[in-house]
């Protein structure tokens, strides 16, 4: 959709000039899509600029694609002779029949339903989930499969010093986690007073541990182990969650799987 403005000597040139917020409400003030008269476009200008400002961060590639989005539904309304509000611009009706009428690629039109859906969002003062995360910002997220050396080295030094309350607490506590990583073990997990002492060991290691560390290491243990990952799942009830921490591995694999792996791969041996 394109648009009308006034133009400016200094238009400004830079990235940083481009999204400065003055500069962005001066380019909301002067946008009106071609498609609809100046009279009806006024009628939800200050609404529609004042939403898409608060609706994401402030750039200039952000602020236009969304007035833009708004003045498509803004036109989509008046040639259905509909009321031309946001109100009604953004409800669930309208953007169903906007989205039907849209003739573009599936990635574009899925690309305008998901600035819709944010509008629609901040308009309603709900929360609107983050934008897409970098590569392999999610994989750097888990607990690496490094933890693995951790666990072990803290089993060492635990066991150089078994004598130790807490030392024997840690061991105890690992102990029962093994077992119990395996789906429908009955196997109890150590109390809370002997879980807190594990961690006091770890502590003073310069190895804080959470229980959720510690489960996740043992997923790894697991996903190291020399079978079939179906097998894998059935014996250790594996969620999604448990089977992503092998993400974590994915810089070290080769680029091609060994003819062993090959066969693992496909569940044969």
């Amino acid at each position: 959709m394109s648009n009308t403005h006034d133009t400016d000597d200094t238009v400004p040139t830079t990235a940083a000039a481009l999204n400065d917020p003055d500069e962005l409400e001066r380019f909301l003030a002067a946008y009106r899509p071609k498609d609809v008269e100046a009279a009806i476009w006024a009628r939800v200008r200050q609404s529609a600029a004042a939403l898409v400002m608060r609706a994401g961060e402030p750039t200039r590639l952000r602020v236009e694609k969304d007035i833009q989005l708004l003045g498509a539904v803004v036109a989509h309304l008046v040639d259905r002779g509909r009321e031309t509000t946001l109100d009604e611009a953004l409800a669930d009706r309208t953007l169903l029949s906007f989205d039907t009428s849209l003739t573009a690629s599936a990635k574009t039109r899925e690309n305008k339903r998901g600035i819709a859906r944010r509008l629609q969002a901040a308009h309603r003062g709900l929360p609107w989930r983050e934008g897409r995360r970098k590569d392999g910002e999610r994989v750097q997220a888990l607990v690496s499969h490094d933890a693995v050396d951790d666990l072990q080295q803290l089993m060492r030094a635990a066991a150089l010093v078994a004598g130790d309350d807490e030392a024997a607490a840690f061991i105890a506590a690992v102990g029962a986690a093994r077992p119990r990583r395996c789906a429908g073990s009955e196997v109890p997990a150590v109390d809370e007073a002997t879980w807190q002492r594990a961690r006091r060991f770890a502590d003073a290691q310069g190895r804080p541990i959470t229980r959720r560390w510690l489960h996740a290491v043992l997923t790894h243990e697991v996903l190291t182990q020399d079978a079939p990952v179906a097998v894998l799942i059935a014996r250790y009830g594996l969620s999604r969650r448990d089977l992503d921490l092998g993400l974590t591995r994915a810089a070290t694999l080769p680029t091609a799987p060994t003819s062993t792996h090959h066969d693992l791969l496909r569940g044969a041996r």
